[in-house]
Parts: C-alpha cells; structure tokens; sequence
C-alpha cells in the first residue's frame, strides 16, 4: 500500500524529470541510497533501482548495495560542504594526535582536506593520496608528497600499484583516514574497492591509524569494507565521546 501511494504522489514527476533529480542528489556528495531517493521523490523504492539500472547504462553512476556513486569528478567544494561544521571540529581534534617528528599519511578525502587547512610549520612529512590537499599543503610551504596514481574519478583519489609503492616506501607515525561509512559490525566501508585497497595499505605503513568520520557516517553503509572497527587506534568524530551515540564504539577504540 504505501509503495502504491508512493508511486501515485509521485507520478508527476515523468521519468526524464525523475532522473534528473537523482542526479542532483547524487551531485551532493557523490552517492545516494534507495531509500533517500525515494522519499525524495514520493516513489517507490522499486521504482528509484529501475532508474539506478537506465542512469548506469547512460555511464552515470555505478550502483552498489542500498544505492548508486556517481561517476565522474565530483566537484570538491561540495565534498567539502558536507558536514561542514562537523569537519572543522574533528580538524582541531586531530592537531592534538600530530607527532612532533616523521611522517604521516592522509587519504583524499574532503575531512582530510579540511585538517591540512589547519596545518602550520611543521618539520614533519606528509604524504597523501588527495590532490587537493597536495596543493594546499604545497602552498603552505609544508613538506608534501604526492603518492602518484590513477585518478579514481568518482572520489578524487589516487589509487592503484604506483600509489601503493609510494606509500610503502615509507613507515608513518601516523595514517589520517576517512571513511565513507563506519558501522560497529561491518567497520570502516568505502565507495569502491580500490578505494579501500589504498587505505589499507596506508594503515599497514603507520605505527598508529586515526580514523576521523562526522557522526552521520555512523548510520550509513558502503560496498567495500576497509578494517574493523577495533583495528584503529583513535576513532574521531565531532561528537563529545561522552555522547551516548558512542556508546557501542567505546570498549573497541579510543575515542577524542
């Protein structure tokens, strides 16, 4: 019954127009869930996928469990809009775990990007795998590595062999990683798999791993599992960790 309900307030909308609008949502940050889009749309659920299986075969996006990723360069102004307030937060907290001497690793992600912004003279090394941290940390007159690599086009990072040998070049004090989604059972998850490869790797290479997420990552889920929860040494978010929504990552981890 509300399938059918659904689908009747959501008839105005003709399958062109519908479409379009998935690629809108899809633009926010690069993926989108069934159940989001329908609820958008005032369809079904059933109805979204069929949309998903024609935007694929037009080369859009990629579908993947319980939704679709773009495909394509995602604009990184509106990565970086995305939890906003949330990231600026987790930035001061992850000063606080910067080592005094080495080198550290950073993903490409947009909560990555924002930490760089607040970096100042430092006698460490960074490396990452972001281009647009690269650049930033660049122009700071920080010294940065760029890891080289395929541009994985649907999330900004440099992945694959060349990026891998880079990073095991080297043994970090530190991996910065982001996540796409974090959930207590199935752990840190990513968009892609080779996305997930690279963080790995980056993980192997540090002595310690900071895993920093905005606590709307907390109720999502991805396609490609990273590592389980309890395999990171700090847990990041822009909640206090007294925050009951916590709790059941509180005996795993450290959390700041």
């Amino acid at each position: 019954m509300t399938a059918r309900r659904r689908d009747t307030v959501g008839s105005s909308l003709d399958a062109e127009a519908r479409r379009r609008r998935v690629r809108e949502l899809l633009q926010v940050d690069g993926f989108v869930t069934l159940s989001e889009a329908a609820d958008a749309l005032g369809v079904s659920e059933m109805t979204i996928r069929r949309d998903l299986q024609q935007l694929e075969l037009a080369g859009v996006l990629r579908r993947v469990r319980g939704g679709a990723i773009a495909v394509g360069p995602q604009l990184f102004q509106r990565r970086q809009a995305v939890a906003a307030v949330a990231k600026s937060v987790i930035a001061h907290k992850l000063l606080e775990t910067l080592p005094v001497k080495g080198a550290v690793v950073l993903d490409a992600s947009s909560t990555m990007h924002r930490f760089a912004a607040d970096l100042e003279d430092t006698n460490l090394t960074v490396v990452t795998t972001g281009i647009e941290t690269f650049s930033l940390l660049s122009g700071r007159g920080i010294h940065a590595v760029l890891t080289g690599g395929e541009l994985e086009r649907s999330t900004g990072a440099l992945v694959g062999s060349a990026a891998h040998r880079t990073i095991n070049d080297y043994v970090f004090e530190c991996s910065y990683l982001s996540s796409t989604a974090l959930s207590l059972e199935l752990g840190a998850m990513e968009s892609t798999a080779h996305g997930a490869e690279v963080k790995r790797i980056m993980k192997a290479a540090a002595r310690r791993t900071i895993l920093a997420v905005d606590s709307t990552k907390l109720a999502m889920v991805a396609s490609a599992r990273v590592f389980d929860v309890d395999e990171a040494d700090v847990l990041v978010t822009e909640l206090d960790p007294s925050d009951p929504e916590l709790d059941g990552y509180r005996s795993r981890v450290e959390l700041l």
